[in-house]
């Protein structure tokens, strides 16, 4: 169907946006590790690889929110939840979709209002303008909107799944729930097999 073909591209979207997140990860990483290598043992430095770094942790936490409320991955307690019924579960579940949908609007607009105010204003190493940073807010602010209207419109369809869509989970909860169903015992070995296929989805 029309929809399971609209949810695969979804999900390889948000893989090639989480690899993208690692490789930025990777480059921040290696300009780190570059620049301490380089004062400890030439006591010199690359003022350019710092300030890379810097900003690229600040694209890698951009990139990282949006895809982490894709997948629920924020943190959250569900303990209140867990008690409640399915009604008082949909309807709080609304109200912080809500919430964060408004969230993120305050976000593009203080975004917008940064980018404009420094598209003169530039970095001290690399030149770069500084509106450039102020636009990953922009960026970040209407797709968790985005997220968040979606959330809200499969809920309303499918208000039947309301506690599994509220319910935190992890990787080891899900395989754990996984081998109680099927009945199997898994070596340590095969845990820890299951547990890097599951983070490669």
């Amino acid at each position: 169907s029309k929809e399971r073909i609209m949810n695969r591209l979804i999900d390889k979207l948000f893989h090639a946006i989480d690899c993208f997140t690692g490789i930025l990860t990777g480059l921040m990483v290696l300009f780190v590790f570059l620049n301490v290598v380089l004062r400890t043992f030439f006591n010199s430095g690359l003022t350019w690889s710092e300030e890379l770094a810097r900003y690229l942790f600040v694209y890698v936490t951009y990139i990282g929110a949006i895809s982490a409320m894709h997948s629920n991955a924020h943190l959250g307690v569900d303990t209140l939840l867990s008690r409640v019924s399915p009604k008082v579960q949909l309807a709080l579940y609304l109200v912080s979709r809500f919430l964060i949908a408004a969230i993120m609007c305050i976000l593009v607009h203080g975004a917008f209002k940064m980018v404009l105010q420094n598209t003169q204003s530039r970095t001290a190493a690399l030149g770069i303008p500084y509106s450039v940073l102020y636009f990953g807010g922009i960026i970040t602010g209407i797709s968790i909107a985005i997220l968040a209207v979606t959330n809200i419109v499969y809920a309303l369809k499918h208000p039947e799944e309301i506690t599994d869509i509220v319910t935190m989970h992890n990787d080891d909860d899900e395989i754990a729930a996984e081998a109680m169903e099927q009945a199997e015992e898994l070596s340590d070995d095969e845990y820890v097999k299951r547990l890097n296929e599951q983070g490669g989805k």
